[in-house]
């Protein structure tokens, strides 16, 4: 079956609602999320069902080898892709839930590499072996073809959270969203009739996560307990924020590991504690030079990702940004976020509605992506 007629199945069967589940697995290889919403791909969306399943610790040091040395990439995609299938059977299993329900799956993958500059954007993942084991249609790779057009292949949330907003009562805008993963990026909402704004403004746990495992043997900083005890280095911030990348004009994208080494020159002078605490206030740094880029101060600004949960980072941002900090859970489930946003896209994707523009990752044309996959 050819692309197109995979694509026209989904647009002659006239569904106004999809049933998609979105699963989504952050770099700090903490587990896999999966979410199931019922939505339009437009403004409407309803969370069903959400829950988190940890990695074991064997898939999770497989992972972590194959990030550092890019071998037997078939058997970590395997032992992925049968992990996944096993979580999904469990999540239909526990919340008693018809398989047959379910439209599509949106499978984020493992982020293994990103440099759009080179025209690779690599996500562990294998679609279409998932698709088999499960039984049901399975959207991958949402980020190649946008790279494919010119794009940096992220961020791809954008549309996600202006969809959020569609159930909040009178919302104030402009409203920014910034989602702290494995790298930091941001939506700027001006109004609720634009497309919105968005691009990555630094790093995210990313760094953060490799200290800890270097110094701490641990594998991220629970509750930002250790960012908590460190003392930060404005200096070295001030420093890091001179780097030409935080000047230029979005779109624009990066790797959680693009500053790494830029980073440790900036910070080796420190105590592992003190670096920790650095590069957590560091994330509000970067959030603030952010706003550079927009002609109007936001009103509003809500937090998402797993970076949320880091009580150093968002001490850093409540100090800077009280004033316009609004908390997450009054409208949304924060866990739920990154999940919903695949599940979301996934459905966009089906109905062959775009979810990325020129505005915000620099794409030839406004475009919709991934890969589809019917089970064999």
């Amino acid at each position: 079956m050819k692309t197109r007629d995979k694509y026209s199945y989904f647009n002659n069967n006239n569904k106004t609602y999809i049933n998609s589940l979105g699963l989504m697995s952050g770099t700090s290889l903490d587990g896999l999320d999966i979410a199931l919403i019922r939505t339009d791909a437009l403004n409407k969306f309803e969370l069903r069902q959400f829950n988190t399943y940890e990695y074991t610790k064997s898939l999770k040091k497989s992972i972590s080898n194959f990030i550092i040395n890019k071998k037997n990439v078939n058997h970590v995609n395997d032992l992925l892709t049968t992990f996944s299938a096993k979580c999904i059977q469990s999540f239909i299993t526990d919340f008693n839930i018809k398989k047959q329900d379910i439209d599509i799956i949106g499978m984020h993958g493992q982020t293994i590499f990103h440099n759009p500059k080179e025209n690779w954007t690599w996500q562990l993942s294998n679609g279409q072996s998932l698709s088999n084991l499960v039984n049901v249609p399975v959207i991958s790779n949402f980020r190649y073809r946008d790279v494919c057009l010119g794009g940096e292949g992220a961020p791809l949330v954008g549309i996600w959270h202006k969809a959020l907003l569609g159930g909040v009562v009178n919302p104030i805008f402009p409203c920014v969203f910034l989602n702290i993963g494995g790298v930091s990026n941001i939506t700027y909402i001006e109004n609720k009739y634009d497309i919105p704004y968005s691009f990555d403004i630094g790093v995210g746990n990313g760094p953060i996560d490799m200290l800890m495992e270097r110094y701490f043997d641990t594998a991220f900083d629970i509750d930002g307990e250790i960012g908590l005890q460190g003392s930060i280095s404005n200096n070295s911030i001030g420093n890091i924020l001179k780097n030409s990348w935080y000047k230029a004009l979005p779109p624009k994208s990066i790797d959680k590991n693009y500053f790494s080494r830029f980073i440790q020159d900036n910070i080796k002078h420190l105590s592992p504690e003190d670096m920790i605490a650095t590069l957590s206030k560091l994330i509000s740094a970067q959030l603030t030079k952010s706003f550079n880029f927009f002609s109007l101060e936001p009103k509003r600004l809500y937090i998402v990702g797993g970076g949320k949960k880091n009580k150093a980072i968002m001490q850093g941002i409540k100090e800077d940004h009280a004033y316009i900090l609004q908390p997450l859970e009054t409208n949304w489930n924060a866990d739920a976020m990154e999940a919903q946003a695949f599940a979301y896209l996934a459905a966009r994707s089906i109905k062959s509605i775009v979810f990325t523009w020129k505005k915000i990752t620099g794409v030839k044309y406004a475009v919709s992506g991934g890969v589809l996959n019917f089970p064999k």
